[in-house]
């Protein structure tokens, strides 16, 4: 097909953006009504059960990058433990300091934990806690009754080579964003898919009830050749053989009315699937009734629309991520079969605080809740520490292996990539030349129902001056329903052309006005 050709088109109603709001189902359940595309689409985007199974996937692929980012929430942590202590002891300096010969030693220990912990997406992990220790034991060592003890640790940890940036939570993370990308295109591919059911299903439905007008007209003409031959044959112009012929034809057409209209009735329950989803009761009391086709110009250009599938075939994008990830996955294999070097900071601050024993010569704080505490005055001692951690694999095998397993998937990715984007030229090629191969073959039809009717006028103009029979009108009446039949099929080829073009270059969605992110989030609570 030429750039640029002009071919026709369905005129079609306005695009599904400014739908009534209040078009529902119940608008044709339990009636005969006339329904356009325009309202068929729309109420398949309410209904249609398939898509509600598939706007769910998108919305748990959302939570599962909620789910993957949770690895960086802080956590919080808190402990607390009692512990009582009867120790035997035979110690002649304790009997000395206490004055009193001691058998055991009594001590009540109360222990508090309290802090948080977490990790940050470059790799670094940090730890900060916050340690009270309360002792009561009557040993002549301890000095304080009750002692008190708090410190407050900060640690960190930062990998300098693996694990940083490429470790396993930030992987997790990255990798259910190009998931949630992909979950978002295959669900725009749903939908467009979906419309094109619809679609076919309404030109379908359309066609087999043309069809059906088609054959209860020539049963129509076939009863009144059968009248006009009886009377023929009672006034003695024609034999009973004609009267015959003439009843065949009539009971053959009655026939053929008979399958079409079980057809129709089929295809009628597949749209009604579609676009209504109805109970038991709704199929037997609803009837779609489509509307007949009319015509515009259409222009489209191959290169244009080959450009346009190339840039926006959900396909193409979701092929393009998987690509993305098997890169990611690439560059964390690699960075796994690096040595774990880390460095390691901590800084501490430790406090003292209790109550003298008698006799003791310690001088402390009056007590732990005292404000002149030397924890809480920030003049406790402190401690720090630097370091570093070094770890070098023997051999490495499993991590060399890895490395060359994913190099292999991304090969085959981009491999992939490379056949999706040769189908999607493919498609629209094939489309195209179908839809000029659909036009032709639209105005070969016309043509061809032209002439099967003038014949079949002059075979009656003969059959009135006697120098035909029924079975020969019937014949060419035949031949003209073939030549309708032909037409109605060549027409629904037609409609289906022109969306399979609108499908494979990406513009079926955009044309019919639907925004794919409001249909994602229909019915979702996000």
């Amino acid at each position: 097909m030429k750039p640029g050709l002009l071919i026709t088109l369905l005129l079609m109603s306005p695009a599904l953006g400014s739908a009534q709001d209040v078009l529902t189902a119940k608008t044709y359940l339990g009636k005969e009504s006339p329904i356009s595309l325009r309202d068929a689409v729309f109420l398949a985007l309410q209904n249609n059960l398939d898509l509600q199974v598939a706007r769910t996937d998108p919305a748990i692929a959302a939570e599962t990058v909620e789910q993957a980012r949770g690895a960086f929430d802080p956590s919080l942590f808190a402990s607390h433990d009692f512990n009582h202590n009867e120790i035997p002891v035979a110690n002649a300096i304790q009997d000395a300091i206490s004055g009193a010969i001691f058998t055991e030693i009594n001590e009540d220990e109360w222990n508090s934990d309290a802090g948080f912990s977490g990790l940050l997406p470059f790799g670094l992990s940090y730890t900060s806690r916050y340690h009270v220790r309360r002792l009561d034991s009557n040993s002549s060592f301890t000095n304080l009754d009750p002692e008190w003890r708090s410190d407050w640790l900060s640690e960190i940890r930062l990998p300098l080579m693996k694990d940083l940036i490429y470790n396993e939570a930030n992987l997790t993370v990255k990798r259910s964003i190009i998931a949630e990308n992909i979950s978002n295109e295959e669900f725009r591919a749903r939908l467009r898919d979906e419309v094109v059911g619809v679609e076919r299903a309404y030109w379908d439905l359309a066609a087999a009830r043309a069809e059906l007008r088609v054959e209860e007209k020539s049963r129509q003409t076939a009863r009144d050749l059968l009248g006009q031959t009886r009377v023929q044959y009672e006034v003695g112009v024609v034999s009973k053989v004609s009267v015959t012929q003439a009843e065949a034809g009539v009971a053959d057409r009655d026939f053929r009315v008979i399958v079409s209209a079980n057809r129709s009735a089929n295809l009628q329950d597949g749209l009604l699937h579609l676009v209504l989803a109805p109970g038991a009761a709704g199929f037997a009391d609803t009837e779609l009734i489509p509307d007949d086709p009319a015509y515009s110009e259409y222009d489209v250009e191959l290169d244009r629309a080959i450009a346009s599938a190339l840039n926006r075939r959900p396909e193409l994008v979701a092929a393009k991520k998987r690509v993305e990830d098997a890169q990611i996955q690439l560059a964390f294999a690699g960075n796994q079969r690096m040595p774990q070097l880390d460095l390691t900071a901590s800084y501490a601050f430790n406090g003292l605080s209790g109550s003298a024993k008698p006799g003791a010569t310690v001088t402390v704080d009056d007590g732990f809740s005292s404000s002149n505490s030397s924890f809480f005055r920030a003049e406790g001692e402190r401690s720090w520490s630097l370091g570093g951690e070094m770890s070098i694999p023997f051999r490495n095998t499993s991590a060399k292996a890895l490395v060359a397993q994913r190099r292999i998937e991304l090969r085959r990715a981009r491999t992939v990539l490379r056949r999706t984007e040769q189908d999607v030229i493919l498609g629209v090629r094939t489309a195209v030349r179908a839809l000029g191969s659909a036009i032709d073959g639209v105005e070969a039809a016309e043509r061809n129902r032209l002439a099967r009717e003038e014949t079949l006028r002059a075979e009656q103009e003969k059959l009135r001056l006697g120098d035909s029979t029924p079975h020969d009108v019937l014949e060419f009446e035949e031949d003209l329903v073939d030549a309708e039949r032909q037409k109605i099929f060549a027409l629904r080829t037609y409609q289906n052309a022109i969306t399979e073009v609108e499908k494979n270059q990406e513009t079926l969605l955009e044309s019919r006005g639907i925004s794919v992110e409001k249909e994602r989030l229909r019915g979702n609570d996000r």
